[in-house]
């Protein structure tokens, strides 16, 4: 997003003091604003210095926080700033509505390398439209936007051939998913001119399985993973987690993947944190001990760096996970560092459940077909998703597995999934995938899962 061109080299003068009215950044008499704090506590703190200078490190965050609140917003064509891969935009009529003018994509190769190499996933080279490909990848890296100006600028061009039908699929279904109901209606009537057959009809992924909310509520709360460094980058995994906290009584944060932690990535996390509980959500924390313990690289006791995020960070993290111990020894070495007073403990309010208590976050059941049912997302780690798989596969043979409800696969899980497949398979275990939707089809195809299992897509 080209974020970080937005700042130019740090020129915060020498001995000017950090702060940050959202993550605390402790200098000297400044103490910070944390969980359990109450106004006696604070007129009884060390008094704020007025007027502070923000940090560079401070700045990032707000703007890259901004950046998260505005990136699903539809900007008109004359306002998207040009770049290398933007072209001449196209109009696409639907239906008897408006016109909608959308910038013909070039192949986002750019990204997809990135996505590519982060996941070890090698994306096989097939005769499918490039279109195809790239936004299946692009939706499965919760690209929706992207993936959706892609699809119609190619209905626009009608260069398809024999895969016409696929990309409109691809668009009908996105459209579902994303509850675009009346783009999808307009679509649909265009589809009808087009093809002279019945369109799609609009589906409630949801109602697809009458348990299947329940499910999603009591079993199986949807999962966020972290993975890499946790830096700038995270911000799309932040805000998947603010959207599902608006629609789910509990989320999983996954850590398990992390491999190094920088400054703006531990303020990122600290206020996501904060806002997560400030709504009431339970929280199913995985890897968080290992979390911290990839913090605790990065500090210093008596080194005070331009922002206390990681310090606040790991402090927060050892607060959810009600290590008290802890929590003290670490407020300790805080306090030395940035001289002021030490925060108290307070016991977290939301409902904190960690991985080892944590035993059913796939989601997955028996239906009464003797199928077995996907979850609505496939995200982080699937050993548990693929275990009940192998479970399935040895008591039938082929092993039926209801897609139906399966919504999405996170492109880095497809890698891990097709991984677990090909030992099933190899295992001689015959494995199909029933009622898969068109852009999880073509993600099977591009990373290999075809190949390996049967796929039968959803049929329209």
């Amino acid at each position: 997003m080209g974020i970080f061109s937005l700042f130019g080299k740090n020129n915060r003068p020498n001995g000017a003091p950090p702060a940050d009215d959202k993550v605390p950044a402790a200098a000297d008499n400044q103490a910070p604003v944390l969980f359990g704090e109450n106004h006696e506590r604070l007129n009884n703190s060390i008094t704020l210095r007025d007027g502070a200078a923000r940090s560079t490190t401070t700045m990032k965050i707000d703007a890259i926080e901004s950046e998260m609140s505005s990136e699903f917003v539809h900007l008109p064509p004359s306002a998207k700033p040009a770049g290398p891969d933007s072209v001449a935009p196209v109009t696409l009529t639907q239906g008897n509505t408006t016109q909608l003018t959308l910038p013909v994509m070039s192949r986002t190769t750019e990204y997809l390398d990135d996505q590519s190499r982060s996941g070890s996933i090698e994306v096989s080279v097939s005769d499918t439209p490039e279109v195809i490909e790239e936004a299946a990848v692009l939706f499965a890296s919760d690209q929706n936007d992207i993936a959706e100006a892609l699809l119609l600028s190619a209905i626009a061009e009608n260069n398809l051939g024999s895969s016409t039908h696929i990309v409109w699929w691809m668009l009908l279904d996105l459209y579902q998913i994303t509850g675009k109901q009346q783009e999808f209606d307009n679509l649909s009537v265009d589809f009808a001119n087009k093809f002279e057959t019945s369109p799609p009809t609009w589906i409630d992924i949801m109602t697809l399985d009458p348990q299947a909310k329940t499910q999603e509520k009591a079993g199986a709360p949807p999962a966020v993973a972290f993975s890499g460094k946790l830096d700038a980058n995270i911000s799309k995994q932040l805000e998947r987690a603010q959207k599902l906290s608006v629609t789910h009584p509990a989320v999983r944060l996954e850590f398990t993947r992390v491999s190094s932690v920088d400054p703006i990535g531990c303020g990122l996390l600290l206020r996501m944190l904060k806002k997560l509980q400030k709504s009431g959500l339970d929280l199913i924390l995985v890897g968080a001990d290992e979390l911290a313990d990839k913090i605790r690289e990065i500090l210093l006791v008596g080194r005070r760096d331009e922002t206390a995020a990681p310090w606040l960070l790991l402090l927060e993290i050892l607060h959810l996970l009600n290590q008290e111990q802890a929590y003290e020894d670490a407020s300790i070495d805080y306090s030395i560092t940035f001289e002021v007073s030490p925060p108290p403990f307070v016991a977290p309010h939301s409902k904190i459940i960690t991985a080892a208590e944590d035993n059913n976050t796939q989601g997955v059941s028996l239906n009464g077909n003797n199928s077995l049912l996907m979850p609505v997302l496939i995200e982080g780690r699937t050993e548990e998703l693929l275990t009940k798989i192998q479970t399935h596969a040895n008591a039938h043979s082929p092993a039926i597995i209801d897609c139906s409800r399966l919504v999405r696969v996170d492109f880095s899980a497809a890698g891990e999934l097709l991984n677990g497949l090909s030992l099933l398979a190899s295992n001689g275990n015959a494995i199909e995938f029933h009622n898969v939707n068109h852009l999880v089809t073509a993600l099977f195809k591009v990373v290999g899962i075809q190949e390996i299992v049967r796929v039968v897509p959803r049929k329209n």
